[in-house]
């Protein structure tokens, strides 16, 4: 049958269960593929539908950021929960999940977006005229480059182990690395963690070329050079290649661009109440820490971050998610962190309960009296070039280097912070902690313990659920539900082309 691309149809946003699987039947009314990109107004559509990719509700504004950490120790399920994230929570993840089946859908939704692009890119390129209408393609596909690489890179950190000497160059280690999408194209098996990694550090080089430099901080909500090195820095770290990761990082930190935010000074009063910029940066999602933001307003926004910690009925808190003691008591006195992050509420059933405040929700995203508890998500932040730079030099044995790094954090999150320094294993323990307490929920946790080969324990505490699934659950490290399954029906869609992980169990 003739195929018609559905990038740019409604249907589209709701079909992303299996990133080859979507292109069989569409509605009468979408555009015929050969005719979908021909123009430069075009391209620019096909490039705002990537950056649209990236509000999809199950990836940064929801599971893909939430439920690493929800799975690890950083969240305990409270004892009213009604059983949202529960499967990932007790560590019982299906290859057939829901959840597991969104985020890697809509991982490769963004990665087929950009393939489209990148089949038709000469086509397009070879009617402009201009200097600046060529220059102004060269920036959409910059962006383009840039998105297929972050989406790489998640899938990567995701639903693949460990980068190792020993697995680097194992078959099928790595991800599904699709680089068209003509529809003859068959089912792509899963490379190498090497070829993957490449792929990603590929595309990042090509972005490099075509980004404008001049892209500031405030233009956040666009990729930008700063972007582009924060990424590279932190694929490095994954990769164990710690002289870049400092290189990459110390581009981003040096460049003068961005700026960790103040949380140990009132720069603002908000109705009535003094905000620091670290606090503004939480509530309405601006700060010159961001180095890049995924962009909503109160029309076209993706998931809600806040709501299952808050779960407000307009009288009363019933959160599904507590705060993890365990984690609140790495928390230094004078850590303005701890209470921004977490607030002792009174919940609907009279418990005083550790309750998560990290999304508030943006009061400019509401549209309405009902609070949506809506938060533009953050994926990178200048704070992480910070922790990934200070444990590349711990790795490469320069632990001045890194416990400055850290001293330079801790002064803008803890009040009157003098200088921190150590060694050794010491050290490498206090960035483990220093990532839990600046990165908490924003789904890195889970990957962490994984490289780090560190397992999870969870320690029994007041209103959460109880059980050895539960507030007592221990896992050691190399479970293989450190990573995700591959989904059930990618691999049933390739014949079995698609191999799955060790945590799709033996029926893959």
């Amino acid at each position: 049958m003739k195929k018609i691309n559905c990038l740019f149809g409604a249907a589209m946003a709701l079909v992303f269960s299996s990133c080859s699987g979507f292109l069989d039947r569409y509605p009468e009314s979408a555009i015929p593929e050969e005719n979908a990109m021909t123009t430069l107004d075009d391209c620019s559509g096909v490039v705002t539908g990537i950056y649209s990719a990236f509000k999809n509700g199950s990836l940064y504004s929801g599971s893909l950021t939430l439920l690493p950490d929800i799975q690890a120790d950083m969240a305990f399920a409270s004892s009213t929960n009604m059983g949202q994230y529960a499967t990932t929570y007790r560590w019982e993840t299906k290859p057939n999940d829901t959840d597991v089946e969104a985020v890697y859908g809509g991982l490769y939704l963004i990665v087929a977006r950009c393939n489209f692009f990148m089949d038709y890119k000469d086509r397009v390129y070879a009617t402009l005229t201009t200097e600046s209408e060529k220059k102004e393609f060269e920036r959409r596909l910059g962006d383009v480059y840039f998105a297929r690489a972050l989406a790489f890179a998640d899938l990567i950190r995701t639903f693949c182990e460990a980068y190792t000497e020993e697995n680097k160059d194992t078959p099928d280690m790595g991800i599904s690395l699709p680089m068209t999408y003509a529809e003859a194209v068959p089912k792509v098996k899963r490379s190498t963690l090497s070829e993957s990694y490449a792929q990603v550090l590929s595309d990042l080089d090509e972005a490099e070329k075509y980004i404008p430099t001049s892209r500031s901080v405030a233009d956040n909500p666009y990729f930008s050079q700063g972007a582009v090195n924060a990424l590279r820095a932190r694929v490095y770290l994954y990769m164990n290649d710690y002289e870049n990761a400092v290189k990459y990082a110390t581009r981003v930190i040096s460049s003068g661009v961005y700026t960790l935010s103040d949380a140990t000074t009132a720069a603002a009063v908000v109705n009535g109440t003094y905000l620091s910029d670290y606090q503004l940066m939480w509530k309405y999602d601006e700060s010159d820490e961001i180095i890049w933001k995924i962009a909503m307003s109160s029309t076209s926004y993706g998931g809600s971050l806040g709501s299952v910690f808050l779960n407000f009925n307009g009288a009363s808190y019933s959160p599904q998610y507590l705060f993890a003691e365990q984690i609140l008591g790495l928390y230094a006195s004078g850590d303005y962190r701890q209470s921004i992050f977490c607030t002792q509420q009174t919940n609907a059933s009279g418990d005083a309960v550790f309750m998560i405040t990290k999304y508030p929700g943006n009061t400019d995203l509401n549209g309405g009296s009902q609070l949506k508890f809506l938060n533009m998500p953050k994926p990178l932040r200048l704070s992480e070039t910070y922790l990934i730079r200070a444990e590349a030099y711990y790795r490469l044995g320069e632990y001045a280097k890194a416990s400055a790094d850290l001293t330079s954090l801790k002064r803008k999150r803890i009040k009157a912070f003098g200088t921190y320094s150590a060694e050794g294993e010491q050290l490498f323990e206090e960035i483990r902690n220093e990532r839990a307490r600046e990165l908490f929920l924003e789904g890195f946790r889970l990957s962490d313990l994984k490289r780090w080969g560190l397992g999870v324990t969870r320690k029994k505490q007041l209103y959460t659920m109880d059980g050895p699934l539960n507030n007592e659950l221990k896992r050691e490290a190399g479970h293989p539900l450190f990573t995700w399954p591959i989904p059930k029906n990618e691999i049933e869609a390739s014949n079995g082309v698609v191999k799955g992980n060790r945590s799709n169990g033996e029926n893959q």
